[in-house]
């Protein structure tokens, strides 16, 4: 009976001390609700408002930069990048609002946000170039681009990389840094592009000749835009030629078409009227001093060099 009877009172007086715990910790809660409860609820109301306004604001910059004909790749990522930030912001004044200390969790973010970009440093270059690439258009997919030697249409433009596509079928990734710090050469920019032709005849040949038959060449051609009035004449006087340049304007899908059967139609055409269209030659003459008696000049030795 005394060991019931202890075990007992043990058993009441746990109860007693889980339930007088159980009081302090309910007393407690209702004194911290009733004293911060307020500044709770309003920051609930500050978050909550606060994320209507950043929803507000992403929708307004999506329209605006449709409107503006950007890219769709620009105009997702801008209008994720301001909703998070606006929703950092509103969440930090909520937090600051109920009575959350924010400075130290700020300095603590700013510490881990600098020590992330000075690792991440070219990563963060490319990444803003590619942002200035995509919102400013230099270029776009499609596009034919000349950067340095590379030439090559454009794949793709993501945020760290460029993908180019050459003749050739090879596949290069330009860092976004190199697009904005040195010269692009956009040759499809606008809808057409001017073919520039250079022909070599000789000057024995008649250049009035030679230019009449380009230029009927180009008029008969209907995907010369100013087949018409299309720039031909005299470039320059060469070393074993005299050059005839031509500028006619094409479609940028007709270009090198265009091209290769002007080419071609002008060596048939020239083949027809006898114009010759010369190669690098030299002309030697050669003087022996102190020649033997009886010995004879080389005399002229072009028809050898040839």
């Amino acid at each position: 009976m005394l060991l019931a009877s202890a075990t007992t009172e043990s058993v009441s007086t746990t109860v007693k001390t889980q339930v007088a715990d159980s009081v302090s910790y309910l007393d407690k809660l209702i004194d911290f609700f009733l004293d911060h409860g307020p500044s709770i609820i309003v920051a609930i109301l500050i978050f909550l408002v606060g994320m209507y306004i950043a929803r507000f604001i992403r929708d307004v910059a999506m329209r605006m930069m449709t409107r503006a004909n950007y890219d769709h790749t620009v105009i997702s990522f801008v209008s994720q990048i301001i909703y998070y930030g606006i929703l950092a912001i509103v969440l930090l004044t909520a937090l600051n609002s109920a009575g959350f200390p924010t400075n130290s969790l700020l300095a603590a973010f700013g510490a881990f946000g600098l020590a992330i970009g000075l690792s991440l440093q070219n990563n963060l270059s490319n990444f803003a170039s590619g942002l200035l690439i995509l919102i400013f258009k230099p270029f776009k997919a499609g596009d034919f681009i000349t950067v340095g030697e590379i030439s090559g249409t454009v794949r793709s433009i993501q945020f760290m990389n460029t993908t180019i596509m050459t003749k050739e079928m090879r596949t290069v990734f330009i860092p976004n840094s190199m697009l904005t710090s040195q010269q692009v050469t956009n040759s499809t920019y606008y809808e057409t592009r001017v073919v520039p032709f250079v022909f070599d005849i000789g000057y024995n040949n008649n250049h009035h000749q030679a230019i009449e038959v380009i230029k009927e060449i180009m008029q008969n051609d209907e995907r010369i835009v100013n087949r018409e009035t299309v720039e031909i004449g005299i470039s320059e006087f060469g070393e074993n030629s005299v050059r005839i340049s031509a500028y006619p304007v094409v479609k940028n899908g007709d270009y090198m078409a265009v091209f290769y059967d002007t080419m071609s139609s002008v060596k048939d055409r020239f083949d027809e009227e006898g114009i010759d269209i010369p190669y690098p030659q030299r002309v030697v003459h050669v003087q022996r001093s102190g020649m033997d008696e009886g010995a004879k000049p080389l005399g002229d030795m072009s028809q050898y060099m040839k």
